[in-house]
């Protein structure tokens, strides 16, 4: 890409890759910040999706002057080893460690984690504690709907015989529950690079990893923006904004966009706002590109 011009990369992104601890070449995407960076973002991926979700907000928040990193969670997005599983919970977080060491180079970092993304970011937040600057949560799936768990349950126990690293369990989610319009639908149908099966090992990690994440939650000690979806048919809103309001009140910024649950393809803009204003709040400088 070193040959691209600058439109094209903050549009696509660098491709960059690091050696995990345990040796996965993890691959992630970069987005440079317009003008002088005054801080890093990092946005973590969901179950399904990846770094490619996120074209559009990605590009809001560089002309923030931030340095944005899409964080694709291994085994999925670009990352076509172990498609669908991962080794535990801390693997996880820990190659998160490791993109904010890489990449965050001195600058204010924060993290963000939409949809199951919220889970592995409010671990790591909990270990970073003052590396982090703060950790913004985007629809995020900390309490799935019942539907959700309906789902999840029903097809962990009919796995019968299915080896622990086979991604034979399909996604509870459907395009439908994403959005109500249609064009974005038709982008998660046919997606190459969405994930739409799963591990054993996977379904048992994320539960031990969500009911871990909710029982630590008001141990955070850094100031959290939290943005709802309104229509979001895959998280229960409710239990989400219960469990963030056990935070200290001054850490906590909560608000609700009217949209669904794929909130960075329809209200890209808003959530750049919230952020912006979150991060003014927060006294972290922030320079508009030219």
């Amino acid at each position: 890409m070193q040959s691209a011009s600058h439109s094209d990369i903050v549009r696509s992104g660098h491709i960059c890759s690091l050696t995990c601890d345990d040796g996965y070449e993890l691959r992630y995407r970069h987005w440079p910040a317009r003008g002088t960076a005054t801080g890093t973002i990092i946005l973590v991926n969901g179950m399904m999706s990846h770094s490619g979700w996120f074209l559009e907000l990605a590009e809001l928040l560089s002309g923030l002057g931030l340095n944005v990193i899409g964080a694709d969670r291994r085994g999925t997005g670009m990352n076509q080893i172990s498609r669908g599983d991962a080794p535990s919970g801390p693997a996880l977080v820990s190659d998160l460690f490791q993109l904010v060491e890489i990449e965050a180079a001195g600058l204010p970092a924060y993290l963000v984690g939409w949809s199951w993304g919220a889970i592995p970011a409010v671990h790591a937040a909990l270990e970073l504690g003052t590396q982090l600057s703060g950790l913004v949560l985007l629809a995020p799936g900390l309490f799935p709907a019942a539907e959700v768990r309906r789902v999840v349950a029903q097809e962990y126990a009919a796995r019968g015989d299915m080896p622990d690293d086979f991604p034979g369990l399909p996604s509870p989610l459907t395009p439908e529950m994403f959005s109500g319009r249609e064009d974005v639908r038709e982008f998660i149908r046919h997606d190459l690079l969405t994930q739409r099966a799963f591990t054993p090992r996977f379904f048992r990690i994320s539960g031990e990893m969500s009911f871990s994440a909710n029982l630590r939650l008001p141990q955070l000690r850094l100031p959290v923006l939290l943005l709802l979806a309104s229509q979001d048919q895959t998280a229960d809103n409710q239990r989400t904004l219960k469990a963030i309001q056990r935070l200290d009140s001054s850490l906590a910024t909560i608000a609700t966009l009217e949209c669904q649950h794929a909130m960075q393809f329809e209200a890209p803009g808003q959530i750049t706002n919230h952020i912006e204003l979150w991060m003014r709040r927060c006294a972290q400088p922030l320079k508009h590109s030219a």
